[in-house]
């Protein structure tokens, strides 16, 4: 027969787990809603006045992407409206660059004012009239790829808050278990012969 008190300690692990479980999940879940968003061009080269193709990954779906030159707050070039979005979707559309842009290196952003979309602005290199540096060694190749950036302050201190309450969970269960299996107020089962 099960004593009053491993009953209650078994109803706090329930109640503790539960209470884990409430703030596990969310933040769960808000790192899986970060994606990375990401522009990338078909080709990085362009004329003064000719078009570039770009594509764009993990945007909010339908609320509108302004293509801005060489700033967030740049020269508007194109507003994108209509796109899927979303974590798996991806988008494209023709960029014309005005006849007047300089030659050398300029950068694409893609702006998207909606919620917090912002937080890390995707941009892609483009090369107008001129030809992209050739890298110096593999070495130096694979650390100039733009690959964009992880998750921000928010999502991991929410997902540090879900770790630590798994974490107390965890050692709150043990000391639960422990404490009930040495309790000495509990009577001690009498055996008969």
């Amino acid at each position: 027969m099960e004593s009053t008190k491993m009953r209650e300690l078994r109803s706090r692990l329930v109640v503790g787990a539960l209470a884990a479980t409430a703030v596990v999940v969310p933040a769960g879940l808000a790192w899986a809603c970060v994606a990375p968003m990401s522009l990338t061009t078909s080709s990085p080269t362009v004329q003064p006045g000719g078009i570039v193709h770009i594509i764009g990954r993990e945007t909010a779906p339908g609320a509108p992407i302004e293509i801005h030159m060489d700033s967030p707050t740049g020269p508007l070039l194109l507003n994108v409206t209509g796109q899927v979005g979303g974590m798996t979707a991806k988008w494209e559309a023709d960029v014309t660059i005005p006849a007047n842009t300089q030659y050398g290196t300029h950068v694409l952003y893609a702006v998207q004012k909606y919620r917090n979309m912002n937080s890390t602005i995707p941009r892609a290199t483009i090369y107008v009239g001129v030809e992209p540096p050739a890298p110096a060694t593999p070495e130096a190749r694979a650390g100039a790829l733009d690959v964009g950036s992880g998750p921000k302050g928010a999502s991991l201190l929410l997902l540090g808050l879900g770790v630590a309450a798994a974490g107390l969970l965890v050692v709150g269960g043990i000391s639960v278990l422990a404490a009930g299996k040495r309790n000495p107020a509990d009577p001690a089962p009498v055996r008969t012969k």
